[in-house]
């Protein structure tokens, strides 16, 4: 249950900083990339039970999925990495499911035709903002 302890561990962190800044926490917005490999509504639900007694007791706690992004190393144009996996067949997309970096194997860039890509963003979890009051 790695997702237990990632949301422990973001909800402590939130914690130090508030009691350091001395600031109450209005918004906390998760971002959970969509190759992670976590189950986002146990995330949610972890959140909740979590936060209790907490200084995100009464923020505004939005977790919401990631979408992942593909850079390519050549031309340096930027797609999304459906967009790139939906044209291969069920058998290539299901390889790239358990070893994401594998889609320059199977697919190149609709620009410049490069297999020089990269995964950007979308792999794990992350706070991507917080606002005080």
């Amino acid at each position: 249950m790695h997702e237990l302890v990632i949301v422990s561990g973001i909800i402590d962190a939130i914690t130090q900083v508030a009691e350091r800044e001395n600031k109450k926490v209005s918004l906390v917005r998760i971002a959970v990339g969509e190759l992670a490999s976590f189950d986002i509504n146990l995330i949610r639900e972890l959140v909740e039970l979590l936060r209790k007694g907490t200084c995100l007791e009464e923020a505004e706690v939005i977790v919401e999925e990631e979408g992942a992004v593909v850079r390519c190393k050549t031309c340096g144009m930027s797609w999304g990495f459906k967009e790139l996996v939906e044209p291969l067949s069920e058998d290539e997309r299901e390889m790239i499911h358990f070893l994401p970096e594998l889609v320059s194997s199977f697919s190149k860039c609709p620009s410049c035709g490069s297999r020089d890509l990269e995964i950007e963003s979308g792999r794990g979890i992350r706070v991507s903002q917080i606002e005080f009051r």
